[in-house]
């Protein structure tokens, strides 16, 4: 009886995250394809490795070397951090601090006369302690990282939503 108690809280308790959307992070395909074949990335720097590993989940399109190659040449034109004073204590001390990383971004369509600009910006809060100075250092670099790879997600999402050929708006 007690087993069979738990097996229908289990079952019930999956059901329930099903219906609500829940999923892993990082386990789906992006929600809309890609309306290219293939693209070429210019200019990535920092962002090269998260942008072609978010490339990858849609197996449909190609990495090209060459943006004569491609379909869609998406440039890199600037990354940006920034580390903002969020709130002080009574007696003057950083308690957090705003991390934002910025990149403003260019896609450029075959067929298209002007490129579209794209522009992402990812912040993220980081708690400050002046008795764990190293570990948050870490912390930064750990959240810095993971802004990165946000930003190349955010830039995924919003090429799979690019205007048709010739019709030069697009929403940033």
């Amino acid at each position: 009886m007690n087993r069979l108690i738990k097996s229908t809280l289990l079952a019930g308790a999956l059901l329930a995250l099903s219906a609500c959307g829940f999923h892993l992070r990082g386990l789906s395909a992006p929600l809309t394809p890609l309306p290219f074949a293939s693209i070429a990335i210019l200019q990535a720097g920092n962002l090269a490795e998260p942008l072609q590993s978010a490339l990858q989940r849609d197996g449909r399109v190609q990495l090209q070397s060459r943006a004569a190659d491609a379909e869609v040449v998406l440039t890199i034109d600037s990354t940006a951090n920034a580390k903002d004073i969020l709130t002080i204590n009574r007696g003057g001390k950083v308690n957090e601090y705003l991390l934002t990383y910025r990149v403003e971004a260019s896609v450029q369509r075959k067929g298209d006369e002007l490129p579209l600009p794209l522009t992402v910006v990812v912040r993220r809060e980081l708690s400050y302690s002046d008795s764990a100075v190293l570990g948050k250092e870490r912390e930064e670099a750990l959240l810095l990282e993971d802004m990165r790879r946000d930003a190349a997600e955010q830039l995924m999402h919003r090429l799979a939503y690019l205007p048709k050929p010739g019709n030069a708006s697009i929403k940033p």
